[in-house]
C-alpha cells in the first residue's frame, strides 16, 4: 500500500476516457501509436518502405508521406555521418599509435650505432 504522496507503480491507473454524450458509454479509444526504432540505417530504410506502403494502399496522403520520408532521410544521414565519424576517429587512433611505435623504434635504432 502507498502513502499519501508517494507515487505507486502505477499499474491500476488508468487513462481518462471520453464518454458519449447521448449513450453514456465510453468511446472506443484509438491504438497507442507504435514505437520506431531508429537506430541504424536498416531500421530507417524499413520504416521508409512502411511509409511507402501506407501511401500506395491510400492509407497516407502522398504529401504527408513525403514528409515522413524527407525526415527519415535526414535521420539517415546523420547515422551515416555518425559511423564514418566514429570509423575516422578509429583510424586517427591507429594511425597515432602506429607513429608513435615507430618513433620510438626509430630512436632505439639510432642510438645503437
Amino acid at each position: 500500500m502507498t502513502r499519501r504522496g508517494e507515487k505507486g507503480s502505477g499499474s491500476d491507473k488508468k487513462g481518462p476516457e471520453t464518454f458519449d454524450g447521448k449513450t453514456g458509454l465510453p468511446e472506443a479509444t484509438p491504438a497507442p501509436k507504435r514505437r520506431i526504432d531508429l537506430s541504424d540505417l536498416r531500421d530507417v530504410r524499413l520504416e521508409m518502405a512502411a511509409v511507402y506502403r501506407m501511401v500506395d494502399s491510400g492509407e497516407l496522403k502522398s504529401q504527408e508521406g513525403t514528409r515522413r520520408v524527407y525526415i527519415l532521410r535526414q535521420i539517415g544521414d546523420i547515422i551515416a555521418m555518425h559511423d564514418l565519424e566514429k570509423r575516422v576517429q578509429e583510424l586517427e587512433e591507429r594511425q597515432a599509435g602506429r607513429l608513435i611505435g615507430s618513433t620510438s623504434a626509430d630512436e632505439a635504432g639510432a642510438t645503437a650505432h
